[in-house]
């Protein structure tokens, strides 16, 4: 059957066609945020923040996403507040850094996302952090932005202000209301007020109250609101590895550029497309005569060498053995496939021999020396001639 010129053509371009639409999904797939990233900002999962952005921007808010700390601007002037979404890589040159760049904001709110990523020192504070028990906040304080009756649910740790200045340190948001009566400074949101070389900085231990799956809980909306749209502009910076500095310790996933992971996936996926398109589906077996007739008699004395040079006594006395059996079945009027044990009490029955001695020739397996192999061969070759017809 002959193939046509345009069946030809189809062939030969509809693959990689394929492969390029593949790979434009794939592509077009990677583009966004991975899904899951916590506070993403254009993260519409449960973890993502973009519901919060949405709305910051409907109250006139510009929100501009940052992609790391050095993309901050070298000054961060008034009428801006700039929000840190995670600590999780921030390290002693980036909070610096950080600290330097937002010195003349209106302020600087560091999300602390676990006890593991305590701010502290990176940003010079004397702060601690420890895991929450959970339980529904209350503001208890008397910050602007915190109104009476606001209740936070959605936060994860209790963030600790220590040192001779922990007075100045704004505490919202306490573990009991009167918890800081006695001069302690422990809440779920501390704000430290702003010095010469530090605007004012609040850190949060709720960022899980700012995210989508619980930002419509109790007062978190309106909490987030007053925090971070109390300027007309709010830099979001979305950490990135880069920011720990060359210190840390950081796994080889986690220090690859969002562009050239992504780009790892896209290539891997072409190739396996690329594989499957010029794989070729195995037929049926193809029989061949041989190119040279190898007689019996050579291959059984090639395989004797063989046993002879290794001192596999056990597996020639086996092979000597099977081929006996293979050819007194049938001399008997039995199958091939007959028990060792029945053909060797036929042939004891037909060569008058013990019962004992059959067995042993047709099925012991085992071989002492080489005189112990030599004497069950001879034995053997005189079994068959006992039945020669």
């Amino acid at each position: 059957m002959t193939t046509t010129p345009s069946r030809r053509r189809l062939r030969r371009w509809v693959p990689p066609l394929l492969l390029l639409l593949a790979a434009a999904v794939v592509a077009l797939l990677l583009s966004a945020r991975p899904p899951g990233e916590p506070l993403g900002p254009d993260d519409p999962g449960r973890e993502g923040a973009r519901a919060l952005v949405q709305v910051l921007e409907q109250q006139g808010v510009d929100v501009r996403v940052v992609e790391g700390l050095t993309a901050l601007p070298d000054t961060v002037g008034p009428g801006t507040t700039v929000l840190l979404a995670s600590t999780a890589y921030l390290g002693p040159e980036g909070g610096a850094d950080l600290v330097a760049r937002t010195r003349s904001a209106d302020g600087l709110v560091v999300v602390a996302p676990d006890a593991e990523s305590s701010p502290g020192a990176a940003l010079g504070l004397d702060l601690d952090v420890t895991w929450g028990s959970g339980q529904p906040l209350t503001g208890a304080c008397d910050d602007p932005r915190v109104r009476e009756g606001d209740v936070l649910s959605g936060w994860d740790v209790v963030l600790q202000a220590d040192g001779v200045d922990r007075r100045s340190v704004g505490a919202c948001f306490p573990p009991t209301p009167g918890h800081n009566a006695g001069g302690a400074r422990d809440a779920a949101m501390l704000t430290f007020p702003a010095t010469a070389g530090r605007a004012q900085t609040t850190v949060l231990g709720f960022g899980r109250a700012l995210t989508n799956a619980e930002i419509t809980d109790d007062a978190h909306a309106a909490l987030a609101l007053r925090l971070l749209g109390q300027s007309p502009t709010l830099l979001w910076v979305v950490p990135v590895p880069a920011d720990a500095g060359l210190d840390a310790s950081l796994g080889l996933w986690d220090v690859l550029p969002r562009n050239l992971t992504a780009s790892v996936v896209l290539l891997g996926a072409t190739v396996l497309v690329l594989a499957l398109w010029q794989g070729r589906r195995l037929g049926p077996v193809v029989v061949e005569p041989l190119p040279a007739v190898v007689p019996a008699a050579e291959t059984t004395r090639s395989r004797g060498r063989l046993y002879r040079q290794a001192r596999d006594r056990d597996h020639a006395l086996a092979a000597l053995q099977a081929g006996a059996r293979h050819r007194l079945a049938p001399r008997l009027g039995l199958p091939h496939r007959t028990d060792p044990q029945a053909l060797a009490r036929a042939v004891a029955a037909v060569t008058d021999r013990p019962v004992t001695e059959t067995t042993r020739l047709l099925t012991d397996p085992a071989a002492p020396d080489d005189h112990a192999l030599v004497t069950t061969a001879r034995e053997l070759r005189s079994l068959e001639e006992g039945l020669q017809p």
